[in-house]
């Protein structure tokens, strides 16, 4: 399946003068969660799949699914299987998405059909996950695959265009026909809102953010502006979202200031600090909670030292151990967190919440 083309901001330089002058710009609502792609395996169109689909399926009918860069398997198979973060959507795939509707589409495009949608996890923004139910996944793009062999990676990942993906009323009759609609909310199926179309007097300088459509009490992670004449999708993003994930998943290297701060950036991952909780719970018989971050994240902070002590002695920064404590301390309370609620979203043990999404 095709991975999803990167975004660019509004002022990045790949992104055409004159864009936001055309006429057919419109706004979609761009959600926060974590990518999720799927395609209906299609005996009829065998020979059109490359091999990780093929392997992924469980013989004809089957939605094989992957997050923005892996594909992960089959809705058929066992949730015991299947990285935790994900077992609310593919309960989805399994309730909330119409196979034979999806084959009949085939039909008519007499090809498959790649549908790419966010996975409604809590990454960033709290949309009220444990006091409402909200949709599993929302659909926000088709791509056909013949499409798929006019694309190439470009050196630029930036300077990849849209072309070949379907318009946003064709990919909208697409959801439409594929969600059943009398599912429970957290396992349904929805397409992305439409805020609009901004006309050419559009300043993506001075937009002014709306409400999200999951939560009256939340901003937009921000909005993506799509031309489908133009084969282009450009994004806009809050700064306080942006603020707010650098405090949800750290610094990038590039943007720390202090030495400490970069060894955190660039060494205390998700991966290496839910390693070090599954030990605690799995191994050890601890009980499951924030109150983990006590004993966490120093052992987290030992790891660091013992995986990486030549790559630290070799570093052109200097930084005092100390400092790198508090820093690592505030990571894990923060993923010992999103594991929580990421657990309870998708009904399974927190241990089962493998890794970030991507």
């Amino acid at each position: 399946m095709k991975v999803y083309p990167k975004i660019p901001r509004y002022d990045h330089p790949v992104v055409p003068t004159g864009f936001f002058d055309r006429t057919d710009l419109t706004l979609l609502e761009k959600f926060d969660g974590s990518s999720f792609r799927f395609t209906l395996y299609d005996d009829r169109y065998a020979d059109r799949y490359p091999n990780p689909v093929v392997t992924a399926a469980d013989g004809d009918g089957s939605l094989v699914f992957g997050t923005r860069k892996t594909i992960r398997g089959s809705h058929r198979d066992s949730l015991d299987d299947i990285d935790g973060g994900l077992h609310r959507a593919v309960h989805c795939l399994r309730e909330g998405v119409d196979t034979a509707a999806l084959r009949a589409l085939h039909t008519e495009f007499d090809e498959p059909l790649i549908v790419y949608a966010e996975n409604l996890v809590y990454s960033t923004l709290d949309y009220g996950y444990t006091d409402q139910s909200l949709p599993a996944l929302i659909g926000f793009d088709i791509l056909p695959y013949s499409a798929i062999e006019t694309m190439t990676a470009p050196g630029n990942p930036y300077e990849e265009t849209f072309e070949g993906f379907c318009d946003l009323e064709t990919a909208r009759e697409v959801f439409d026909r594929i969600r059943i609609p009398d599912v429970p909310t957290e396992r349904s199926f929805t397409p992305a809102t439409v805020l609009g179309s901004p006309g050419k007097e559009f300043d993506p300088e001075s937009y002014t953010f709306p409400r999200s459509s999951l939560a009256n009490d939340v901003r937009v992670e921000g909005v993506v502006v799509r031309s489908d004449e133009s084969g282009r999708r450009v994004k806009l993003v809050r700064d306080e979202f942006e603020e707010l994930n650098r405090e949800q998943f750290g610094q990038q290297p590039d943007e720390a200031e202090s030495g400490a701060e970069f060894v955190v950036a660039t060494y205390c991952t998700p991966a290496r600090i839910r390693k070090q909780v599954r030990t605690m719970v799995l191994e050890e018989g601890r009980e499951f909670g924030p109150h983990l971050n006590d004993d966490l994240y120093p052992r987290v902070v030992e790891d660091i030292w013992a995986e990486h002590w030549q790559d630290l002695m070799d570093l052109d920064v200097s930084f005092t151990p100390a400092d790198v404590y508090p820093l690592v301390a505030e990571r894990c309370i923060t993923e010992l967190r999103k594991m929580e609620t990421n657990a309870e979203l998708n009904d399974t043990d927190p241990t089962t919440i493998w890794e970030h999404l991507s």
